[in-house]
């Protein structure tokens, strides 16, 4: 890797020196930190384009112009071709995370099918989480409904475990009920072995790409393999894989996939935001579509950022379309092709129609990206102002050291010593984030202590922060700028303390929020501090503190009404653990149960007229 200070140099020479080759360059502010990674087809042209017609460039982006000035230093790694480049510019910008890379964010989030393959023993799990590591993806499914329905029917047909956690089982050795009812192959009792668990997952695989047939093939010969060694159990377990894997293929609500598998591209461009909209036809028929915005981008012209728009969407993605339809010609078409050959061992064809039907498609897709930028645009100017003023406001009433953008606010909800739980709440921008709302069982602290119990949610909350790559959650990965309390000044404490143990004092800004008076605690203001409730920042933070706690209680009381009904199920006459599960699938507390008729209750698979009549009396004496 070459390094170049441009401070100590002249800048004409230094941007001469640049080799004329394939590679990646690395931008780094005057603190030495990457702020920036990009990948160039030629190197000497690329980064030039950064510091050539500053002037031009300030009045045409000025954002683009700010950046520019920050660049302190230059890094760059030269490569062999444009996709050795390519592949390395996202492996260093997943472990580095630089400021000024484009941020992509869907308008709406559908699911996706994560197979987590890395583990001895995979998991198949529903998300909208795109970095758990190592897990292959496909999707996204419109149809979220049909899409459990088909999760569910493939772990039953290929027995894949249900468990949490990495690695199957769970304390005590046992095998879950799961494993009991015939829908679970038992890993963690050796039941069966990693190659043939691991089998079963490439099956799923192969049907998630929609090449159904190929599985049939392969299971009809290991059907007859068993036949012939007359082992006709094994055989007929087989044959009964292949007509269910027939039947949900065939009556399947979603668009698993196949070779009829569209996607039409289009983007817009004005100022600091990009739109994407993007078209998904399966099999002839629009299977569903998404708008996103891309923002952080650099100087790159509309080609560029659609360009690394293509990489950056389907890096993580494995049932892709194989045709991808774009509104115009990109300089770097053929290098995706290629880079796409080789990361997911399809032929994926990027075309710009010209005629027909297609044309029409990707035209309405171009206007749709127009109508989405114009939304956009209105929101962030009639909004942005205030959001802005709110928080700086904020900032300067507190004397905090970070402009308050991302706000996490945690809190404490147990009745006695049951049922201990936390929350985290995030608001971004002044606006809930709550797809990084998180909920915390508390597992180490047995008595009523409010303060040992914040210290271990942030414990667990904060050990994310020291990690270099994302491998659960996206959200723990991103540094609050301010952390609230619910509490007063003993909950403030127990969390100071818990910021100097992971050495971030100082890094983020904390506070506390006592109840009733509403009064502040803070580092500066140890005494608390109180302001009029009508001002915008106090009713922002109230705002955020109340979510909090509704959040916390909602979790409370859900875990609380689970245990009620679990405590009165185990006195009821005839209903063991498996009649239980089938309940917990139509009722999850007493009030649930009340609501039902005994014909309602007498309808839930798996129980008896009779078991539906005990439980009914019990209910209503």
């Amino acid at each position: 890797m070459e390094n170049i200070n441009i401070s100590q140099n002249d800048l004409s020479s230094i941007l001469n020196s640049l080799p004329k080759k394939p590679g990646v360059y690395l931008f780094k502010d005057n603190k030495g930190k990457i702020i920036y990674i990009g990948k160039a087809k030629i190197l000497h042209n690329r980064v030039r384009s950064y510091f050539l017609n500053k002037e031009n460039l300030s009045l045409s982006n000025p954002k683009a112009s700010y950046f520019s000035e920050k660049i302190n230093a230059i890094d760059y790694i030269v490569t062999d071709s444009e996709i050795e480049a390519l592949i390395l510019e996202l492996n260093l910008i997943k472990k580095h995370r630089p400021k000024f890379n484009a941020d992509l964010k869907d308008d709406k989030s559908y699911p996706f099918i994560a197979i987590t393959v890395n583990e001895d023993y995979p998991r198949l799990i529903i998300t909208r989480n795109k970095n758990i590591k190592g897990a292959k993806y496909f999707g996204p499914f419109t149809n979220v409904h049909a899409l459990r329905e088909i999760a569910e029917y493939l772990k039953k047909i290929f027995l894949l475990r249900d468990c949490k956690k990495p690695k199957p089982g769970k304390q005590g050795g046992k095998p879950c009920l799961n494993f009991h009812i015939g829908l679970c192959s038992g890993p963690c009792i050796s039941k069966i072995s990693k190659n043939e668990y691991k089998r079963n997952i490439e099956y799923i695989i192969l049907f998630l790409k929609g090449k159904n047939k190929s599985i049939v093939r392969s299971l009809i010969l290991e059907m007859n393999k068993f036949a012939q060694n007359m082992n006709y159990e094994k055989a007929a377990e087989i044959k009964n894989r292949i007509d269910l894997i027939g039947e949900i293929y065939n009556g399947q609500k979603i668009f698993i996939g196949g070779e009829d598998a569209w996607d039409f591209i289009a983007i817009s461009l004005k100022e600091e935001i990009a739109a994407v909209s993007l078209f998904m036809y399966r099999q002839g028929e629009l299977a569903g579509f998404n708008n996103i915005t891309i923002t952080n981008f650099g100087v790159e012209n509309i080609e560029e950022i659609l360009s690394d728009f293509l990489v950056k969407y389907y890096k993580n993605i494995n049932n892709m379309p194989n045709i991808i339809f774009i509104p115009f010609e990109i300089e770097d078409m053929k290098t995706l092709m290629e880079y796409f050959m080789k990361t997911k061992e399809k032929k994926i064809e990027i075309k710009v129609p010209k005629t027909g039907e297609n044309k029409s498609i990707i035209e309405m897709a171009l206007k749709n990206s127009r109508l989405f930028l114009e939304k956009k645009k209105y929101e962030k100017e009639s909004n942005y102002n205030k959001i802005f003023n709110d928080i700086s406001d904020l900032q300067k009433a507190l004397s905090l050291k970070n402009i308050p953008r991302r706000i996490e606010c945690y809190d404490i909800s147990n009745l006695r010593d049951s049922f201990p739980v936390g929350s985290m709440v995030v608001f971004t921008d002044g606006a809930p984030a709550r797809n990084n709302y998180r909920h915390f069982k508390i597992r180490t602290v047995n008595s009523q202590d409010d303060y040992k119990m914040m210290q271990e949610m942030l414990k667990r909350r904060l050990k994310y922060l020291s990690y270099s790559k994302i491998e659960i959650e996206e959200s723990f990965y991103q540094k609050p700028d301010l952390i609230v309390i619910d509490g007063g000044k003993g909950q403030l404490s127990a969390a100071k303390d818990v910021l100097a143990d992971f050495g971030m004092s100082g890094q983020i800004d904390l506070i506390s929020l006592a109840k009733k008076e509403e009064i502040i605690f803070s580092e500066i203001f140890k005494d608390g501090i109180s302001f009029e409730k009508n001002k915008n920042f106090m009713r922002l933070i109230i705002r955020i503190r109340d979510e909090t706690h509704r959040f916390s209680i909602e979790f409370h009381q859900k875990l609380r009404d689970n245990n009620m009904t679990r405590s009165f199920l185990d006195n009821i006459k005839g209903i063991g653990e498996k009649k239980k599960q089938y309940i917990y699938e139509t009722a999850n507390s007493i009030d649930d149960l009340k609501n039902l008729s005994l014909k309602d209750l007498a309808d839930i698979k798996g129980l008896t007229y009779n078991n539906a009549k005990n439980i009914y009396d019990a209910l209503h004496r």
